[in-house]
């Protein structure tokens, strides 16, 4: 995984190996005369004093000199940094939004009734009426929801309610004009492909289906050691975005489910399957 860390490992130890570049050079040359276990792999593991004047140990290519092993790590590091950036930069269009299916759920449940309020999203979403007031704290201090001012909610502007108008006796929260702009940017190819690096375990359970075919959560959860009421939120959240989609037949062929194979699957559970456009961006991932 990129990270920041990463890059400045590699950067510490090309500026530790350039500042003893003679005494990395003359051990290089002693190892390539000396029997050894650095012969195995082609590599020498050494200890430096780095200009701080710390310990550190590096694995120098037997191979190449000081200078090219500290060029190396340079090049490496300057990769590393310009596709972190980009990452960045991607997945910053949704840095405000929560890496929480449960958060992606809201923003189209409310961008359905237009507003509501925890306890009643809750229900809805069949989620925790703590975690929903949790996440909906959260998305007011990002900008992707506002709280309804106090008074009364005209039922034309909260389409959970079936009364005319509504007495506000909770805090009711509709989606910003952020949050609106952000569910348009999820329509998008650019969108799925984002929430595939966004929302954690989401490209895992996207890449199981495209693989293995149809599964259910219930299987997912108790295979990949997740809790079930996440991965039941998490394949929902997909659902939205347009990654997977609920497998239609009655019956499931052995040829399609390669997870449990057998000659057919009498469907009793609400099986799900990848998109073609979900498939398209896991190709472009591999790539």
């Amino acid at each position: 995984m990129v990270s920041e860390a990463e890059i400045e490992r590699l950067r510490r130890e090309a500026d530790t190996i350039m500042t003893r570049i003679q005494a990395v050079d003359e051990a290089l040359e002693r190892a390539r005369h000396e029997a050894g276990d650095h012969w195995d792999d082609g590599e020498l593991e050494l200890t430096l004093e780095t200009p701080q004047g710390d310990s550190l140990d590096v694995q120098l290519d037997l191979d190449a000199d000081a200078a090219t092993n500290a060029q190396s790590r340079y090049e490496r590091a300057k990769e590393l940094e310009a596709a972190l950036e980009q990452k960045q930069a991607v997945v910053g269009q949704l840095a405000p939004l929560p890496a929480d299916p449960v958060a992606y759920l809201l923003l189209y449940h409310l961008d359905t009734v237009e507003g509501n309020y925890p306890r009643s999203m809750a229900g809805h979403l069949d989620a925790e009426r703590k975690h929903v007031e949790s996440l909906c704290e959260e998305m007011v201090q990002s900008g992707l929801l506002e709280r309804v001012e106090s008074g009364t909610v005209k039922q034309r502007r909260v389409k959970a309610k079936k009364a005319d108008e509504v007495r506000q006796h909770h805090t009711y929260y509709r989606l910003s004009r952020e949050g609106d702009h952000l569910l348009r940017f999820l329509d998008d190819d650019e969108g799925q492909l984002n929430v595939l690096r966004h929302l954690p375990d989401g490209r895992t359970l996207a890449q199981r289906l495209a693989r293995g075919g149809p599964d259910y959560p219930r299987m997912t959860a108790e295979e990949l050691d997740m809790e079930f009421e996440y991965v039941r939120h998490l394949y929902r959240a997909l659902r939205r975005v347009g990654l997977v989609t609920v497998y239609e037949g009655s019956t499931i062929k052995g040829s399609e489910r390669k997870l449990k194979p057998k000659d057919e699957t009498h469907r009793k559970h609400t099986y799900y399957v990848t998109t073609a456009s979900a498939e398209q961006l896991l190709r472009e991932f591999e790539d």
